[in-house]
């Protein structure tokens, strides 16, 4: 099946942002090591006390890394899973909702405008079986409906994730980019490496905050599975989960 432009929407910014987190990831830890290495390269000259608080400042920034590292690993295998969700949720509206919704009307439209005239038990009782059936029809549209959304709500708060994940790993990684060219002499190195501790402090931890919001989006509609259950569970217009026989034989 192609997808649609709804599908489209969500799937490939929640792809996009996955690819920015591998390339900035990638390029943040190359970056941190080449700090790492210009620190041992001018150890000899930055005498013990410098380099204690220089591996202070760097063991802050390997934390903050490490941190976006934790969740950059669970997000990454949850990619396809979630593509995959996005996908059934549009499927249960283009394969389920709208061709049933389409036989809404056809349940009491009579195929043949003579049985208009019917009367007597046998119009009575054909009435009544068309008015189950249409009501079977709108009952598994709303259905439909519900739980599409259901498992959209849940899709796109994983969207949202990783583009804001996306977001702090490129912050991250401009801020590395950035200590080391600042850190171009062994002068500059104790700032740089001290400015960048920092900065990188302040971006996780507003950064996690936002991931922390998010992922209740996610926890409070998997919570919903209740209505899901609910939904599924009421058998009054599908009586024992089947659908109302038209026809006894």
């Amino acid at each position: 099946m192609q997808p649609t432009t709804s599908q489209l929407e969500y799937g490939e910014p929640f792809n996009k942002a996955f690819d920015q987190i591998r390339t900035g990831i990638n390029t943040a830890i190359e970056s941190f090591n080449q700090l790492v290495d210009k620190v041992n390269s001018w150890k000899w000259l930055l005498g013990p006390a410098a380099l204690w608080w220089i591996k202070n400042n760097l063991d802050d920034v390997r934390g903050g890394l490490n941190n976006v590292l934790d969740r950059v690993d669970h997000a990454l295998e949850h990619q396809l899973p979630v593509l995959s969700l996005i996908n059934i949720s549009f499927r249960w509206v283009t394969d389920v909702k709208s061709p049933v919704s389409n036989l809404s009307f056809v349940t009491t439209e009579p195929d043949n405008q003579n049985l208009a005239k019917w009367t007597g038990d046998a119009a009575s009782a054909y009435n009544s079986k068309a008015i189950k059936q249409k009501a079977a029809v709108d009952e598994t549209v709303v259905k439909a409906e519900f739980i599409s959304q259901w498992l959209f709500d849940i899709a796109k708060a994983n969207v949202d994730y990783a583009v804001e994940l996306a977001k702090i790993v490129t912050g991250l990684t401009g801020k590395l980019v950035q200590a080391v060219a600042e850190a171009s002499t062994v002068i500059d190195l104790p700032w740089a490496i001290s400015t960048l501790a920092k900065s990188i402090g302040d971006l996780v931890t507003a950064g996690l905050n936002t991931l922390l919001t998010i992922g209740q989006r996610f926890v409070d509609a998997l919570g919903n599975v209740r209505d899901i259950a609910t939904q599924v569970g009421d058998h009054s217009k599908l009586p024992g989960g089947q659908w109302p026989q038209a026809v006894r034989g």
